[in-house]
């Protein structure tokens, strides 16, 4: 399992490329579970490319940090280019993924 540990926070006009690039990061996390244990929601996003997600790439700590760098460079990739919503009526789909849950 794949998901996101701390979201990216909104970025403005103002800021320069250095700081948009860390305000604009995703921090994900890794994990292996039991998938009796997770509980389905009508959110699917099918939209990364996280074919290295297997069990021998979670059993080593070497091997969980570079699949956790490539699921973070996908992750960023992925929200830094979020199409416009005016333009394309499809577009935004993945934006609730990358929104902090509040409740």
């Amino acid at each position: 399992m794949a998901g996101i540990a701390r979201n990216p926070r909104q970025a403005k006009r103002s800021l320069n490329k250095k700081k948009f690039i860390k305000r604009t990061s995703v921090k994900p996390f890794v994990k292996y579970i039991n998938q009796s244990h997770v509980m389905p929601t009508r959110f699917v996003v099918n939209d990364f490319d996280l074919k290295e997600v297997k069990d021998d790439n979670l059993k080593t700590k070497d091997s969980r940090e570079t699949l956790r760098k490539s699921i973070r460079l996908a992750f960023n990739n992925t929200y830094r280019n979020l199409p416009n919503p005016k333009e394309n009526e499809k577009a935004g789909h993945t934006k609730f993924f990358f929104s902090r849950l509040r409740f």
